[in-house]
């Protein structure tokens, strides 16, 4: 789960250009992750912004799973025949 958390902030720093957690100390920064405290502006479609709030969810027993992940609307571009769902056996 914390793979699927750290993807998650790395598909944010993809589409929005920077980290979801911005902080002046390591403390500050600690209670950001852990209480799940970003923004998601508008500036990214909808369906980014609901699989990137899935992802980033503090608590990892409602986290989205890898297969949940492949399912979602926004990641419906991948090709059924991908590398990715083989990987994952999911179709």
């Amino acid at each position: 789960m914390v793979d699927v958390w750290s993807a998650g902030v790395v598909l944010y720093a993809m589409l929005y250009g920077n980290f979801p957690f911005k902080a002046t100390n390591v403390e500050e920064l600690e209670q950001q992750v852990l209480s799940g405290i970003y923004s998601l502006s508008p500036d990214i479609s909808e369906e980014s912004r609901d699989l990137l709030s899935r992802i980033l969810c503090s608590d990892p027993q409602t986290r989205l799973t890898i297969p949940e992940i492949l399912s979602h609307p926004w990641m419906k571009v991948v090709d059924e025949s991908s590398k990715l769902n083989k990987l994952f056996n999911t179709s």
